[in-house]
């Protein structure tokens, strides 16, 4: 397996496919080419380059990531007839702003740090993989396999709680 492949492979590990197939049916979608697609993402061109070439793994930046999350969202929206492609884009840039991206294409107050780390985490893993992925891990790493619990199965009120016990320490 070359190197390009074992990164697309960890890709479709993390995101459920190599970002190269994600970002392009998604550049697709919304009509933009690369330079526009790192802006939507808040990255610069070549790392966007970098890792749609597979020669990086994964969005360095957690707030590119929600971005990232919230882009495939609006463009299954866009192809559900949910939103416009202008409603989608408008969607993704407000990601980590003061709001954020709704399934009706509306604008709400911003999501919680909890909630924010879920999306990201269901958006890698099933609810499913995530218990499994905590069940092996508990037996060795405890406070591991409970952060994969909390976030990728829990609900909200449980990962507020989980957010809240770390911040007081």
């Amino acid at each position: 397996m070359t190197d390009v492949a074992r990164v697309r492979e960890q890709q479709r590990q993390l995101y459920g496919a190599p970002l190269n197939e994600l970002l392009q049916r998604c550049a697709g979608v919304l009509q933009v080419n690369q330079g526009q697609m790192a802006r939507l993402l808040g990255v610069s061109a070549p790392m966007l380059s970098q890792l749609i070439n597979g020669h990086r793994i994964k969005l360095a930046n957690p707030a590119a990531g929600v971005r990232l999350v919230a882009l495939v969202q609006a463009v299954e929206a866009v192809s559900a007839g949910e939103l416009s492609v202008g409603q989608a884009m408008e969607s993704v840039a407000e990601a980590d702003s003061a709001t954020t991206f709704t399934a009706t294409g509306q604008t709400a107050q911003r999501r919680s740090l909890a909630a924010d780390i879920q999306a990201v985490f269901r958006a890698v893993a099933s609810g499913e993989e995530c218990a499994a992925a905590a069940r092996l891990l508990d037996a060795d790493h405890p406070e591991v396999a409970e952060l994969i619990a909390v976030f990728g199965v829990g609900d909200e009120g449980q990962a507020e709680a989980w957010v809240e016990r770390r911040r007081r320490g």
